[in-house]
Parts: structure tokens; C-alpha cells; sequence
């Protein structure tokens, strides 16, 4: 009753427990010439100074009349939907943090999408209530979850430049409301049979979609977003370059926007920079830019520069992590092996001096061949690049000592050729 005369735009007054209406003159026949009648809001309907609300009743029939008759479709809207680009935004901004940075509209448009309600008459178990169905702008059946998510359950009238409908699109809602209604009372009454609605209106819903800018520094980056203006809702921004998601926001030193979880300082450097862009050292456990260290060929794990040391046996280079009694994993794991074994056929090929040793034992790291052979009374170790299969150190040593002395230039040639 409250929507239909807010609708006509009819004066009224509402008191305590009643609305006084005020019926237009070229009405007042139709209300036994009384120019104000009392619409009932309680129970209080026995009264017999209020006008009866029924649906067969003289009110009920004026006022779907006098909605019906009017040349455009009736046109009304959620009370409570967002009606203006600041409303969405304000809701938006407010769900992200960025650092010494802002979030700003990079564009946005409110766009009216037209639902369609119909009104029927339901008077099941002599309660007379209005039962409302409503039908998508696509045609399709809007869930009573759906309906109170987008306040079509409370409306206001829309009196002043409604948006426009051609008639055809309204026909084709009307014919889908029809069906949707038809569906909805034979899932409750098999036996009913199709009754026609009070009232029809469209419903305006308001769309909105858009993008949000993150700025910090001279870098922006976007973050799309699109629903019903009433529903949407901050979504956290997702990194096109870390795949991460958030809704806090911070920049590099050099200037990328990204998740702020996904930034950490290099602990070697301190430059802020992208977490994925730092190893973790294998000895002190830094967190570092990759620059700052290298692969150790034995274990193959990053490494700072300053955690390296020779190995006293094979003489590479490899992180503190990888010796044990000076002696680094490879030389500690050298396996006996036949003197077919590939890798070592590759080897006697290149410096057939060496040839003359038997009893080979082998490891290898990332970069080099580790190779040791024993005589009779001499131990012989050579170190061989794996791509060139130059030697990069030769040593010599006693069956009986655990030492090794690195062979001189002159003598070098002597047992590679």
C-alpha cells in the first residue's frame, strides 16, 4: 500500500496506526465522494473507519487500476543501491593498504539494467498477502537470496526520468515473468491454474564495472572490477608477475607494485626488491640477491662469495657447507669403477699417459670429473673440466699417505701424453 501511493505520487500522511490518504477529486466517486480514507497498518482492520485492504476490496481494485493505466511501464528501484561512481569507490578504496602510495578510480560506469517484478495476489490459508516474482534483465528466474542481496524487496518509486526500455525488450520480460510465475505456481499447487498479476515493473539494478589505479612513485598498476552495484566488492589485486594476491600493496626500490609479501630486502645489499628474485645461501641461511653468489659445484645449492673454500684434496672451490675435515663431498664419495666406464674412457682418450694407471676411482661434481687411480707404490688425482676434458689439476702422491703434491709443469706433460 506504502509503494502504491508513493508510486502514484498521491498525497498522504501517515499516523500512528494509519495512512491517511487524500483522494484525488475526479476519484472521489469511486470513495462515495470522501475526499481522505484511513489505510489500516495493524491489525485494526474491524475498525469501521478504516477502508478495507482486501484484494476484491474498492482500494485494492483503485489502486491496481490507476497503476495499470499509465502510458510508460511502471518504473522503481532498490532503496538502498549505490547511485553514484563515489559511492562505489569509497566502498572499494577502503579494503586496500598501499604503501606510500594511493589507490584511485581509473574509470567507472553505472549502468541500469532493467528486472522485471510481478505482483500476484495470494490469498493461501485466508492470509492475503502479495507474492512477488521477479525475472533477470536476461530473462531468467532471480533467486529469493539473489532478490534480497540486491534490495528488490525494497523498492522506491522512480518518478523523474526513468530509464528507457524499448517496448519489445519489455514484452520479452514480460513473456519470461509469465512463464517463471506459471513454473513457480505449479511447483506449489499442481492443480492452480495461471492467474494474471496485480501490478508489473521494472526494476532498475544498477551495474557497475570499472578498474581501480594503485599508484606509487610514477608506477600504476590496475585492478579490474565488475557486478551489481549494490554486491560488488573489493577483490584482492593479483600480480600478473608473482601470481600473488592481496589487498596490501608496496613497491621495490626500482619501482615494480606488487604484493607486499611477496617485497623483502636483500640481507646482503638491503635493496627492496621481489621475493622471488632472492636465493637462499646455503651456509648462512641469507636471503640475497643472486649476484652475491654463486653454485657450489658439489652440492649445487647458492652460496655467498665469502663462503667458499678450496677443498685440500680435489682444489676446487666449493661452499664451507660441502667439507668436512677440509675434504669436500665429492672427494669423500669417489666409487671404484672399471676402466670401461664411459666417463673415464672419455678421459684416457684425451691424455692417453694416463692410461698407464689402473685402478680407477671416480666422482663427479656439476663441472668436474674427480678421477683417482693407485699403483703400486704412487697415487695419481686428476681433476678433468667435463665439457673440455682439460685437466685442471694433477697431484701425485704415496700409496701409504693421505697427502697429495700438485705435479710441476715439466713433469705435467710426461704422465698426460
Amino acid at each position: 500500500m506504502r509503494w502504491a501511493v508513493a508510486q502514484l505520487d498521491l498525497e498522504s500522511e501517515e499516523q500512528r496506526n494509519c495512512q491517511l490518504l487524500t483522494i484525488p477529486e475526479a476519484e472521489r466517486t469511486t470513495f462515495d465522494g470522501q475526499a481522505e480514507i484511513r489505510i489500516p497498518l495493524t491489525d485494526e482492520s474491524a475498525d469501521s473507519d478504516f477502508e478495507p485492504t482486501n484484494f476484491e476490496g474498492r482500494l485494492c481494485q483503485w489502486l491496481v487500476g490507476q497503476l495499470n493505466a499509465a502510458d510508460l511501464p511502471i518504473s522503481i528501484r532498490p532503496l538502498n543501491q549505490p547511485s553514484a561512481v563515489n559511492d562505489i569507490a569509497q566502498n572499494l578504496f577502503a579494503a586496500y593498504q598501499v604503501d606510500d602510495g594511493l589507490v584511485h578510480l581509473g574509470g567507472c560506469q553505472l549502468t541500469d539494467f532493467p528486472f522485471l517484478r510481478l505482483s500476484f495476489a495470494d490469498a493461501e490459508n485466508d492470509q492475503q498477502e502479495v507474492r512477488h516474482v521477479f525475472v533477470a534483465h536476461d530473462g531468467s528466474a532471480v533467486s529469493d537470496e539473489l532478490a534480497r542481496n540486491l534490495g528488490l524487496l525494497d523498492i522506491e518509486p522512480v518518478l523523474k526520468l526513468p530509464p528507457r526500455i524499448e517496448d519489445t525488450a519489455l514484452q520479452s520480460l514480460i513473456t519470461a515473468g509469465r512463464r517463471v510465475a506459471a513454473q513457480t505456481v505449479a511447483s506449489r499447487d499442481p492443480n492452480a491454474t495461471t492467474i494474471e498479476p496485480l501490478v508489473v515493473a521494472v526494476v532498475w539494478v544498477k551495474h557497475a564495472s570499472g578498474q581501480l589505479d594503485f599508484t606509487i612513485g610514477d608506477t600504476t598498476v590496475s585492478q579490474a572490477f565488475s557486478g551489481w552495484a549494490k554486491l560488488v566488492q573489493s577483490q584482492p589485486y593479483r600480480s600478473p608477475v608473482t601470481g600473488a594476491s592481496g589487498f596490501h600493496l608496496s613497491a621495490t626500490e626500482d619501482g615494480r607494485i606488487d604484493v607486499a609479501d611477496e617485497i623483502a630486502a636483500c640481507e646482503e645489499s638491503g635493496r627492496r626488491v621481489l621475493r622471488q628474485e632472492l636465493v637462499t645461501c646455503s651456509v648462512t641461511g641469507k636471503h640475497v640477491l643472486e649476484e652475491f653468489t654463486e653454485t657450489c659445484p658439489v652440492t649445487g645449492e647458492h652460496c655467498l662469495l665469502d663462503q667458499f673454500a678450496s677443498c685440500s684434496n680435489c682444489q676446487q672451490s666449493v661452499s664451507k657447507l660441502a667439507l668436512k675435515d677440509g675434504r669436500c663431498a665429492a672427494c669423500r664419495a669417489l666409487k671404484k669403477i672399471k676402466k670401461d666406464d664411459p666417463r673415464i674412457v672419455w678421459i684416457l682418450g684425451e691424455h692417453g699417459g694416463l692410461d698407464r694407471w689402473n685402478d680407477w676411482q671416480l666422482a663427479e661434481t656439476k663441472t668436474v670429473y674427480i678421477a683417482q687411480a693407485t699403483g703400486w707404490t704412487r697415487r695419481l688425482l686428476a681433476v678433468v673440466d667435463k665439457e673440455s676434458l682439460a685437466v685442471r689439476h694433477l697431484a701425485t702422491g704415496s700409496r701409504l699417505s693421505s697427502y697429495w703434491t700438485p705435479v710441476d709443469e715439466a713433469v705435467r706433460d710426461e704422465l698426460l701424453k
